[in-house]
């Protein structure tokens, strides 16, 4: 059996351990593992606006783009006032919710304002590390409005 040249040079003293361990450590990566953000809810306990909010949720990407992923299904935005709830699986199809296990996601919610900027309702940083715990309930605070959003990130 031939010994390759970094072996061979290891063998006679040549190269120190770490220097073996480079030549190894380049030939193959580590795969990442994968998770998934599930949405699930969004509890509104306060509209930061008149009778009611028009709400929408962006994410990074793994690129840093914040990408709309709630509502779907071309909608631009859902109606929240004090004590609705919204069902948030129509979202769970968008390719930015999947992650590396060591990667994390900002999650913000935002009210559509046709007549001036959009507002920020609240943001929240979801790791891939969340993986395999419960659902999680975090709080989202923003231009008056207070908000509870539930999700759980799953192995893919």
């Amino acid at each position: 059996m031939r010994k390759s040249r970094a072996a061979r040079l290891a063998a006679a003293g040549l190269l120190g351990l770490g220097a073996l361990g480079a030549f190894a450590g380049t030939a193959h990566a580590e795969p990442i593992d994968y998770v998934r953000i599930e949405l699930l809810e969004l509890h509104c306990h306060q509209n930061s606006e008149g009778n009611h909010d028009e709400a929408y949720i962006k994410l990074t990407d793994a690129n840093g783009n914040h990408v709309k992923v709630w509502p779907g299904n071309g909608i631009s935005y859902q109606t929240m006032g004090a004590g609705y709830v919204r069902y948030l699986t129509d979202a769970n199809g968008n390719a930015a919710l999947v992650l590396g296990k060591e990667q994390a996601r900002t999650l913000t919610l935002w009210d559509d304002d046709s007549s001036s900027g959009d507002d920020k309702l609240g943001a929240t940083l979801i790791t891939g590390s969340e993986a395999g715990a419960e659902t999680q309930w975090r709080s989202l605070e923003g231009s008056g409005g207070v908000y509870t959003i539930a999700y759980r990130v799953v192995d893919i």
